[in-house]
Formats: C-alpha cells, sequence, structure tokens
C-alpha cells in the first residue's frame, strides 16, 4: 500500500480554512481586532455568527474586501527617477 505524505507547511498543496477567527481576519487585513469589531458593528465586513459569541469570517469576503479597499502609496522623491 502507498504511504500517503503530507504537505509541508507554506507549501501550495496546504488547504487554507474557508472560515477565518477574529484573530485570523485582522492580521489577514492589518488590522487590530478591536477594528474588526467596528468593521462589523458598521456592516463593513462579512460574518457568520455561530454562536452567541463565537463568529467567524469567510476568508474569500476578507479578501474581496482587501481588494476593493486596498490603496498602493509609492514612495520616493516626487517627479524624480525611482
Amino acid at each position: 500500500m502507498p504511504e500517503i505524505e503530507n504537505p509541508a507547511p507554506g507549501s501550495a498543496a496546504q488547504i487554507e480554512p474557508e472560515l477565518l477567527t477574529k484573530a485570523e481576519a485582522a492580521q489577514l487585513l492589518g488590522v487590530s481586532i478591536r477594528s474588526i469589531d467596528n468593521m462589523m458593528r458598521q456592516r463593513r465586513i462579512s460574518f457568520v455568527k455561530l454562536t452567541a459569541k463565537m463568529v467567524r469570517f469567510p476568508r474569500r469576503e476578507i479578501l474581496q474586501h482587501i481588494r476593493e479597499h486596498l490603496t498602493v502609496h509609492a514612495h520616493g522623491s516626487e517627479g524624480g527617477n525611482v
């Protein structure tokens, strides 16, 4: 019987969860957990309420939020050669 190998951590074959914890969503967005709470209250991000105290965030929705709200700023001298 062939032996099944587990994918190495960080490899493309590693499966990522579809639902993120509050801490994972905050890390992905680069904000604090308190900011996540504010975004939830303002209905700026999608979430799933599993119990009265447990919420999860769809990874796809968080990534979509990043695409829609990410602003890239160039650093360097203005008008100069980069």
